[in-house]
């Protein structure tokens, strides 16, 4: 009696094992992987800083001369930018090609203060204020996994508005402010994840050069006027979101 106890004991313990092995098993979460490839339209959004240098270089003037000629005015500025962007993009194999074009707008003011070389007393202040930049860049890129590691480059443009004022001997002398939109040329790059099979993510660097233009700036004085060589150009670092049609 005690034998056949321990070998029902036996058997019933067996028995329970082999259920529970055949219980199924839950299996782990599998991450997503994208089932198609980079090619087709996106749009989406970007927030970012830029960081602007200016140098304002003094080539003539009419009437009295405040500075000497050749001398440079900085208007250093940087502050918050934020943009859409729309492009396309073509995958064959791992490597991806691509068109895009975005536009940022901003508000970055930068005021300075020059005091006169020539005129004790005489100060020039003078104000740059950026309003936007704009960009059209082919893009090529290598991707892994989800990621997508691309270089861009391109035509760039940027709307700024200049102006100021000079005291002369306790009297105001307004300059008139221009606004004007200039082209130039940018290189940059980025990285891009894929989340989900319709959205991704993305951090850019881009550098932006507009060269030297000169501007002549009239006053509220009948025959006083300058003409500078304004030279510019513009790090901009941005990440933002995109939704991949």
């Amino acid at each position: 009696m005690k034998k056949t106890f321990v070998v029902g004991v036996a058997l019933f313990a067996f028995a329970g094992s082999a259920g529970a092995a055949d219980l199924p098993v839950k299996a782990p979460p599998v991450p997503y992987v994208t089932s198609s490839d980079w090619t087709g339209f996106y749009a989406g959004g970007h927030v970012g800083n830029g960081w602007i240098n200016e140098d304002s270089t003094l080539l003539s003037t009419t009437g009295t001369l405040l500075n000497p000629l050749g001398s440079v005015i900085s208007a250093d500025r940087d502050g918050f930018l934020g943009g859409l962007q729309l492009g396309y993009n073509y995958q064959v194999q791992n490597w991806v090609l691509g068109i895009a074009g975005d536009v940022s707008w901003t508000n970055v003011t930068a005021s300075t203060a020059t005091p006169s070389t020539t005129i004790p007393g005489a100060v020039t202040n003078t104000q740059a204020t950026t309003n936007w930049y704009s960009t059209l860049t082919g893009r090529a890129g290598v991707v892994w996994n989800n990621s997508l590691l691309y270089v861009k480059g391109g035509g760039a443009w940027i709307n700024e508005n200049y102006s100021g004022n000079a005291i002369v001997a306790g009297t105001t002398v307004t300059v008139n402010s221009v606004t004007d939109t200039r082209g130039g040329w940018t290189i940059g790059g980025g990285l891009e994840w894929r989340f989900s099979p319709k959205w991704s993510i993305f951090a850019e660097y881009d550098y932006l050069d507009f060269g030297s233009k000169s501007y002549t700036f009239t006053t509220n004085v009948p025959g006083v006027t300058s003409t500078s060589s304004i030279t510019t150009n513009v790090s901009l670092l941005k990440g933002g979101i995109n939704y991949h049609f």
